[in-house]
């Protein structure tokens, strides 16, 4: 019997310390002394801090931690742990690294904070913890109006970028601020989905024997037979499904039209890929 065992939890904590302190680096660093912010509620501290003096450690909290009890008593269920951790060390971080000004380039404070800020929250989404944010002023507008989620998020999120255009009378910072917002986005999804490092190959054959045969044999990766029909003809086709490297895109196209040069391929990038031959699973036999 194989007994599984889940990553410590003490090691998903490290990791959104770590994130978290990612994150409050590119809003000290870059963002605040530009007068930039890819969105939420640190976008709110920054107008804030400009405008009233306040600290943005201290927004941050003071807005997060009502969103969160707010949440729980319009639409129950408990606040994950990993959540308030993440939010109160994100408070935390931007109180206590105090990083003078890395840059006053307001395009490397754009590239450069998107970046931090969106590894940062990619480790912390990757930890299955939280910062808190706008998602729940979103929920709100799910209610409200018929958006989607994802939509709504959006939409706070222009509403907070556009806020520096106008408080700060420069339209450009908000053109800058939604550049960062787009680099921040992609960063998270690359910590979290993988860089696209392989490919997915769906191929449908009259030789699914000899293929299987051969990629087995010649290119050393796994083989998956799923069984089609024709849309068209009704007759049952075969259907393999192979996931490979970027290295060996060439060497399987090769193969395949080698052996069946009327085989039907469709080539699809994969994000992550967790098994045998590739990352290995978060959790230990």
């Amino acid at each position: 019997m194989i007994a599984l065992k889940m990553r410590p939890a003490w090691t998903e904590y490290v990791l959104i310390a770590m994130g978290t302190a990612l994150t409050a680096t590119g809003i000290n660093a870059l963002y605040a002394p530009n007068q930039i912010s890819d969105g939420g509620v640190a976008g709110v501290g920054i107008i804030l801090f400009y405008t009233l003096h306040w600290p943005i450690w201290a927004v941050l909290l003071g807005v997060n931690l009502p969103l969160l009890w707010l949440s729980h008593r319009l639409w129950g269920g408990r606040v994950g742990a990993r959540t308030l951790f993440g939010t109160v060390m994100l408070s935390v971080w931007v109180a206590v690294l105090r990083w003078p000004p890395w840059t006053h380039v307001i395009l490397l404070a754009t590239v450069y904070g998107g970046i931090l800020s969106g590894v940062g929250l990619g480790l912390v989404f990757r930890a299955r913890g939280t910062t808190g944010g706008t998602d729940v002023v979103a929920r709100f507008l799910t209610h409200l109006l018929p958006v989607s989620m994802g939509q709504a998020m959006l939409a706070v999120d222009f509403f907070i970028i556009s806020a520096f255009g106008v408080v700060f009378r420069n339209p450009s910072l908000a053109m800058y601020s939604l550049i960062a917002l787009f680099i921040s986005s992609q960063a998270i999804d690359l910590v979290q989905e993988g860089s696209g490092f392989a490919r997915a190959f769906t191929i449908i054959t009259a030789e699914p024997d000899r293929l299987t045969e051969a990629i087995l044999r010649e290119v050393g990766r796994g083989v998956t037979r799923l069984c089609g029909v024709g849309g068209y003809t009704g007759d049952p086709r075969a259907v393999l499904l192979v996931v490979v490297s970027r290295s060996e895109v060439t060497r399987l196209k090769e193969l395949i039209y080698s052996l069946d040069p009327k085989a039907f391929v469709v080539v699809g990038t994969v994000h992550e890929v967790v098994g045998e031959g590739f990352r290995k699973p978060p959790i230990e036999e």
